[in-house]
């Protein structure tokens, strides 16, 4: 997989990070199997490739489906690339840049997650309640103590819910997780703006090639 796929897999790793804070907040639920791809992409902390961060290409066709929509000329909004969700998006690759000028925390929070349970990665009860606890304080003990913070808004009898909140806060910290990844693999924020015809380009390809990349 070249680099300018490595890029557009990582960012799909925003964008569905993204959607899936707005549908916990404002419906309260997600799909398991999507969670658990992002729970997975933050306990695999030494990967070969890009693809094994989150199990396969397929596992971000969510991501990849609202990527499209945010890079795309399409002005009207949709439920895949609402004011929320952009604003999300935006934000975890902000919080993101603010975080690599962290180096401190970027080490207790690699040091939090080595310290986790990497058994249960082949599991697809991935996301438990424990781990996505686990996940919460994490986020809660470092993210959450900088400067810029994502406002997350939503119906507030979801926000004061324990367990959506402490979803919310793991899928954030994912969605750090694959903004690191896009700019290790030279992903720039300018390119959503200036290469965005370039990135959808690369998102139909690797979308209809996605059964042949392992």
């Amino acid at each position: 997989m070249d680099k300018n796929f490595r890029q557009c897999l990582a960012l799909s790793g925003v964008a569905q990070s993204a959607y899936m804070v707005r549908q916990l907040a404002s419906h309260g639920m997600v799909g398991q199997d999507k969670l658990s791809t992002l729970v997975r992409s933050l306990l695999v902390t030494s990967p070969q490739t890009t693809v094994e961060v989150y199990g396969s290409v397929s596992r971000l066709n969510l991501g990849m489906q609202v990527l499209l929509e945010i890079v795309g000329n399409n002005d009207q909004d949709s439920s895949l690339k609402s004011p929320d969700v952009m604003r999300y998006f935006l934000g975890i690759l902000h919080l993101e840049r603010k975080l690599a000028g962290r180096g401190d925390m970027l080490r207790i929070i690699g040091d939090r997650l080595e310290r986790l349970d990497h058994a249960c990665l082949d599991s697809p009860y991935l996301a438990t309640p424990e781990l996505l606890q686990a996940l919460a304080t994490v986020y809660q003990d470092t993210l959450s103590t900088l400067s810029f913070r994502v406002q997350v808004t939503g119906e507030a009898s979801f926000l004061k819910n324990t367990e959506v909140a402490e979803k919310i806060r793991a899928v954030l910290l994912a969605g750090i997780r694959s903004a690191v990844l896009w700019q290790q693999s030279g992903g720039r924020r300018w390119h959503l703006f200036l290469k965005r015809k370039k990135i959808s380009r690369d998102l139909h390809l690797l979308m209809t090639q996605v059964h042949e990349i392992h």
